[in-house]
Formats: structure tokens, C-alpha cells, sequence
């Protein structure tokens, strides 16, 4: 599907699409300062704020943080484990005492924080830095998980999902507004979530961002030593895969997508129900070098909680040890998501697939 707008186009890997994804991606291409963007729209897309979760880009003299959005450098980490057999009564105590979860954070820093670069943010000045400390090693809420996935030949796979916490949203609102002011200062008349930074505005954002991305990945990572350390696991490898953040090396902007670049491993999330898949990348320029984080929403967190019946819920998650399931992680039920099969239908183009995991374990914050 092709959305033309005033002076530019879009390429959206769907077959179909609803008004307001519709709507967010014509009113990118109608923006004079994105003529030169290519734009390619990935097939989980749904509404997102300043533009469509699955939006990739190009982008040269101007930035819109909005587009990379309030978590900066959200991903996934992957552990391949030795052990076959694991106790999932424990793994849960381990994680709930060990890893905050929700709006909670650490009473210690944890030993990581030694290899954060935070003081060094141009911004540091309009952000919590002892909080951002203290958050480090901490899961978040929301969509975020900590899951055990098997493969076909039962091995097993430790994958933490989650980002950059309070720390990435404050540089991402403080850079936001400095390009609101920018706009009005210039007399640029342009939307408030479309606002964009250039020049040494710009520079200043990208600094700050890789700093924040290292973040998001270091928080990954210490939440597996602390599951590595407490349940005693083997890792056998690990990679990580992340989708909120810009390329810099390639200047490519991706909101909810993921680099795909030739031979590149990384993971693609669809549900707490049904797992995830490993694949990897073709390296496609028709899709940005990029393919989808997951499987979409196709309902939203208040729509979910009013539509989708507990019980419904509950069922569709049997066979799956989780301590988690009740009316507070509702929004997160497998059917607030799309099919993932179809999306993986639609992907061939720009990556193969290596393997499916299965849930067997699932946690996530109240």
C-alpha cells in the first residue's frame, strides 16, 4: 500500500489499515522537512503518538524526537540457556525480589552503574539522575515482560523486554519541548508532535539518545545477571534487539521497528500467549533494512480491559506458569494483539526465520 501526502509517499507493508494509522502516516508525508525521507511502514503498525508504532525512516539535517519516542532504546535481550529443566516457582521469587518492576525501583545502585554515561548527557541538568541510577536493572510496566521461551527441540531462552524507564522519557520530553520552542521562535508553523530539532539542537539530541540507548541496553543486561546470578544459570549466547532509536550509523529512524540488516539476528516478539520468533535479516532496502517488533496492537489498553473477559484470558493462557494473570495485566491479554502469522506471512521479503519460541514461563509488573 502506497499513502501519498503533499510531498512525500509511504510505503506500508499491509493489506489493509484503519483510519487513524491511515491518517498518522499522511500527515508525515504532508511535512515539507521529511520531502527527502524515505518512509517505510512496517506490518505491525498501529496509532502510536507523534506517528505509527512501525514507522522507519530516513533522516539527514532534522530530527523529531517524538518519532523515536518517550522509550528510548526499548528492546529485548535473548540468553540462550544451558539448563533444560527449570523451577519456575523460583525464577518467579527471584525475579520479584530481586528486579523492580512497575513505577518501583532499586534501594542500591546496582553494580552496572558503573558503566553508564549519564553524567555526560547535555541534558543532565533536566532529569532525575539519582533516580536514572537507581533504575537501572528495573523492568518497567506496560507491555514489558520477562518470559522462558523453548524451541522445537526444547532448549530453553531467558528474554527480557523493556527500556530506557523514567530517565529516557525525561530526555525525550526535554528535547521535545526545546523543539517546540524552536519552531515558535522560528516562526515555523507545524504541529507540536511534529516539531523537529536541527543544527547543534540536533547534535545535542543524538548525543544524548546514544547515551540513553546504552542505558536501555545495561538495564537489559543487569536484569539477566540478576536472574543469571540467583537461579545459577548457563548462558550459552546472547544478543540483543532493540526498537525504539535512530541508526546513526546508517541515519535511519526506527519507531517500533527493528534493523534488519544482511544476516542480522534478532527477535520479534508476538504475545505472552504465543511467544516469539527468532529470524534473520536480508538486509532489504525496499524496508529500510528494518522489519517489525512484533505483532501490533489491534486493540488499545482501555479497550482491551473493557472487551476481553478475564476468564477468556485466563484460559488462553494454560499450560503457561504465570503469576501474573489477573484483571491488572488484562491489557496485555494475547487477543489485545494482532495475528501474529499473518504478520510473519507478510515479512519474507526482509528476513527468514530460524526458530519459534514458545512461552513456558511469564512475568510482568502489575
Amino acid at each position: 500500500m502506497i499513502i501519498k501526502g503533499k510531498y512525500n509517499s509511504a510505503q506500508v507493508f499491509v493489506d489493509s489499515l484503519d483510519h487513524g494509522s491511515y491518517e498518522q502516516i499522511q500527515k508525515l508525508c504532508d511535512q515539507d522537512f521529511l520531502r527527502d525521507s524515505k518512509i517505510v511502514i512496517m506490518p505491525d503498525v498501529h496509532v502510536g503518538k507523534g506517528s505509527t508504532i512501525g514507522t522507519t525512516m530516513t533522516i539527514h539535517d532534522k530530527v523529531v524526537p517524538n518519532l523515536v519516542g518517550v522509550d528510548i532504546g526499548c528492546g529485548l535481550i535473548v540468553l540462550k540457556l544451558k539448563e533444560r529443566a527449570i523451577d519456575y516457582k523460583k525464577l518467579d521469587e527471584v525475579i520479584k525480589r530481586q528486579i523492580p518492576s512497575g513505577f518501583s525501583i532499586r534501594n542500591t545502585r546496582h553494580n552496572n552503574t558503573t558503566k553508564l554515561q549519564i553524567d555526560n548527557l547535555i541534558a543532565k541538568d533536566h532529569v532525575d539522575l539519582d533516580r536514572g541510577y537507581l533504575s537501572l536493572g528495573t523492568l518497567g510496566g506496560g507491555n514489558h515482560f520477562i518470559e522462558i521461551n523453548e524451541n522445537t527441540n526444547h532448549e530453553k531462552y531467558c528474554v527480557i523486554h523493556s527500556g530506557s524507564r523514567h530517565i529516557g522519557l525525561q530526555i525525550a520530553q526535554h528535547y521535545q519541548q526545546l523543539a517546540i520552542q524552536s519552531m515558535k521562535a522560528k516562526d515555523i508553523n507545524i504541529s507540536d508532535d511534529l516539531a523537529y530539532l536541527e543544527g547543534k539542537l540536533m547534535d545535542d539530541y543524538l548525543h544524548d539518545m546514544k547515551i540513553i540507548q546504552e542505558f536501555a541496553w545495561y538495564n537489559r543486561q543487569s536484569m539477566a545477571d540478576e536472574i543469571i546470578k540467583g537461579m545459577n544459570f548457563k548462558v550459552l549466547d546472547s544478543f540483543q534487539t532493540i526498537h525504539n532509536y535512530i541508526d546513526t550509523k546508517e541515519m535511519i529512524l526506527r519507531k517500533g521497528a527493528v534493523s534488519s540488516q544482511k544476516d542480522e539476528i534478532f527477535i520479534l516478539p508476538l504475545n505472552m500467549r504465543d511467544g516469539s520468533v527468532i529470524l534473520k535479516g536480508k538486509g532489504n532496502p525496499d524496508w529500510n533494512y528494518s522489519a517489525p517488533h512484533g505483532a501490533g496492537r489491534i486493540m488499545s489498553r482501555t479497550q482491551a480491559r473493557k472487551r476481553i473477559r478475564l476468564s477468556d484470558y485466563q484460559e488462553s493462557m494454560k499450560g503457561i506458569y504465570s503469576s501474573m494473570i489477573s484483571h491488572h495485566t488484562l491489557d496485555e491479554a494475547p487477543m489485545a494483539y494482532k495475528d501474529g502469522q499473518k504478520i510473519l506471512n507478510l515479512i519474507t521479503p526482509t528476513a527468514d526465520i530460524l526458530e519459534h519460541l514458545k512461552v513456558t514461563y511469564n512475568f510482568k509488573a502489575k
